[in-house]
């Protein structure tokens, strides 16, 4: 806990630069991998990503489509709620963690509302190959490359935000005497626990395969985000909705290097599901759910 902390203060320099260097490259390094792959000319067949083995077209493409208005639904929902909400974001200029009202589109900044976004343009994109392939129609180069890409990453992220709310958003805010209870609204806890549900089920009713050279694609849309984080605290906002990402921080590089290594790090652990599906559906099924169970927090610890 000493090391943590002590990676959270501030130093006598700002780390600004050394994390922006970091980060680039880290990014050049992800987009070299994904150049050098061939990932983004590599398709899986239509039948591979259009159709399931376990459930009908009609089925599947109705989940996929429902998944995708869900999200849209969800997103609006937060972007026009009149009553906003509040939570604890760090000031970009007083470096400080102070409450916070906030109400309007601004609310979709955060990484969590970023990730269900991506959740649900992979739903829509996949929800199209199946209805195109239905209808008797060839569903388009492109889209057979980006969904199982867009399926892979959304899962990695999601796996994320899940462990990152259950595992050291609440029990962070709590220890500061924070209240919790705006994360534990309907759609907050839809973001950060029915995104990994759903996923979950979507893996096990796939035709599509997590390949190996899809590890990139999660870390280049985390540099994406970082990189719109230090443009909201600066022109936008004035505040980081998480404080750990304050890149002027002593230890920004580390923890900026960490949290990119996390998001791979999960997309192997969805890259591993694929493959005990792949082995036994049931078996994956149980795994899935354990695993599902394990990292979700449904209920606000403050209240019994």
């Amino acid at each position: 806990m000493a090391m943590i902390d002590g990676l959270m203060e501030y130093g006598d320099r700002d780390k600004g630069p050394d994390t922006a260097i970091l980060t680039l490259l880290f990014l050049v390094l992800m987009l070299f991998f994904i150049s050098e792959s061939g990932s983004l000319e590599a398709s899986q067949t239509q039948e591979q990503v259009a159709t399931s083995s376990i459930v009908p077209d009609a089925a599947l493409g109705a989940f996929r489509v429902a998944c995708s208005i869900l999200v849209i639904v969800t997103l609006s929902w937060i972007a026009l709620d009149p009553k906003g909400s509040s939570d604890h974001p760090l000031y970009f200029k007083e470096r400080e963690i102070l409450p916070r009202k906030v109400v309007g589109p601004t609310r979709l900044a955060a990484f969590t509302m970023w990730h269900f976004a991506l959740i649900g343009v992979s739903y829509g994109v996949s929800g199209a190959a199946t209805w195109i392939h239905a209808s008797g129609g060839t569903v388009p180069e492109w889209v057979l490359v980006s969904s199982p890409i867009l399926f892979s990453a959304s899962y990695a992220c999601a796996i994320m935000v899940t462990c990152t709310i259950s595992f050291h958003i609440i029990g962070d805010n709590l220890a500061k005497g924070n209240r919790v209870s705006h994360l534990f609204t309907w759609y907050e806890i839809l973001m950060h626990n029915g995104n990994v549900a759903l996923l979950g089920v979507s893996l096990l009713v796939n035709g599509m395969e997590v390949e190996f050279y899809f590890l990139a694609f999660p870390a280049v849309f985390g540099v994406a985000y970082v990189t719109w984080a230090a443009i909201y605290a600066n022109f936008i906002s004035g505040v980081f909705i998480y404080d750990f990402m304050d890149y002027r921080r002593r230890g920004a590089p580390v923890i900026y290097l960490a949290l990119l290594s996390l998001q791979i790090s999960f997309f192997f652990v969805v890259m591993a599901l694929d493959r005990i599906a792949e082995w036994n559906t049931v078996l994956a099924a149980v795994v899935i759910s354990a695993m599902t169970w394990r990292i979700s927090t449904v209920k606000d610890p403050t209240q019994g």
